[in-house]
């Protein structure tokens, strides 16, 4: 679950939801198709909350003029004036990597 709604529950309200847009537009799904490049029975599934490919969703949303929405879905987790560890800086690794710790033995050419 993510949040309080399960995936599907969130799929289904976000299908209504651009369902919705798309006829406050009144634009068929067939014009939607035409104009977003994907198939109309994609954009069927997708407002039915039936599954659909992250990039047919966002060429649905810039087919409607909805682009700029897209960084509302995920915000910038870089910055963040009320955490002191969003810093702006390069970025920091969680573990080490092989490459940072020596290993045993030195390699040497023809092994």
């Amino acid at each position: 679950m993510l949040g309080s709604k399960p995936v599907d529950i969130l799929a289904k309200d976000l299908g209504e939801r651009l369902a919705r847009f798309r006829l406050s537009r009144n634009l068929r799904q067939v014009d939607l198709a035409e104009q977003s490049g994907i198939s109309r029975g994609a954009i069927a599934r997708i407002e039915a909350g039936e599954g659909g490919t992250v990039d047919s969703l966002l060429r649905i949303m810039q087919a409607l003029g909805l682009e700029d929405r897209v960084e509302m879905l995920l915000p910038d987790a870089s910055l963040s004036p009320l955490d002191p560890r969003s810093e702006v800086g390069p970025r920091q690794r969680a573990r080490a990597t092989s490459a940072d710790q020596p290993s045993a033995k030195p390699w040497n050419w023809g092994e």
